[in-house]
């Protein structure tokens, strides 16, 4: 796996790359204690020579730069512009892009930005289309107006026995797939305050009075390019419903569900997720 960072307009990214081949692909991933290797390792390992994959730390995740004031308004323009800013660097013309959670709201306001340089959008577990939050007035109470959420990634990076069962409530589905492994991953990136403070700010800045930031369900028809959504069956944070609805809209849209995921169903079933991308992006009868 090749490591490198790019120089942005908002700092630097940290790019992780494997192969040579002709197939592109390009990998965000989500928010909190996340990073590009902590969602998308398995994934990667299991791309074959026909591809080139990159995946991206985004601006205050993993090994990026954590600049200041990414919270409010600006959040998922900023995060927008740094993926293109790299994607130009990289002399991208046309990719599969594929994003989880946070990293699906951003790479489907890519798409609708820079519709000639997605070659078929994949939102995983995708954020952007809930219209609201579970148990909205509450959560934003919390999210707002105190620091509720600093204070749980201080307990997690604590506790080993929390780590594991807050993976397996609301992350992965088989328990089985729970290893020692990955529950060492999570407690190592919750360290200090920055796993904490970057889930604050997406929060933050997802969050509405009245509704979720970004809601793309009346933007989606301008999708011209095939998107797939994949869904965690399991998945309590991006219901599957919300998916269905969101792929009902898209001119060009699919939808897979990932039996028995939560919302880590990349990390849960990476050989499933290679599979849809196999058999309906580069197979003959496949959308494009």
């Amino acid at each position: 796996m090749e490591e490198f960072d790019i120089k942005t307009s908002y700092g630097a990214v940290h790019m992780y790359k494997k192969g040579t081949g002709e197939r592109t692909v390009f990998l965000l991933h989500g928010a909190g204690c996340d990073s590009a290797m902590l969602s998308w390792r398995e994934v990667m390992e299991r791309f074959d020579d026909r591809y080139t994959v990159y995946a991206m730390d985004f601006l205050g995740y993993g090994k990026s730069e954590k600049p200041e004031g990414m919270c409010g308004e600006k959040f998922y323009p900023t995060h927008i512009a740094a993926v293109n800013e790299a994607v130009s660097f990289l002399k991208l013309d046309s990719f599969v892009l594929a994003g989880l959670s946070m990293g699906g709201a951003v790479a489907i306001g890519y798409a609708l930005k820079y519709p000639e340089k997605v070659e078929v959008l994949i939102p995983v577990d995708s954020w952007g289309l809930s219209k609201k939050l579970p148990f909205h007035r509450l959560s934003c109470f919390f999210i707002h107006k105190t620091d509720f959420t600093l204070i749980q990634y201080r307990q997690l990076a604590k506790s080993r026995r929390l780590a594991r069962w807050c993976i397996a409530y609301s992350l992965i589905g088989d328990k089985s797939r729970i290893t020692d492994e990955i529950t060492n991953e999570v407690l190592e990136a919750c360290k200090g305050d920055m796993a904490g403070k970057s889930m604050q700010d997406y929060q933050r800045s997802s969050c509405g009075r009245t509704g979720a930031i970004p809601y793309y369900g009346d933007r989606l028809k301008k999708l011209g390019m095939p998107v797939i959504f994949v869904n965690g069956e399991r998945d309590s944070m991006v219901p599957v419903k919300d998916s269905e609805a969101a792929s009902r809209l898209v001119p060009s849209g699919k939808l897979f569900i990932l039996k028995g995921c939560k919302h880590w169903s990349v990390k849960e079933r990476p050989e499933e997720f290679l599979e849809i991308i196999e058999k309906n992006v580069y197979r003959k009868e496949a959308m494009i």
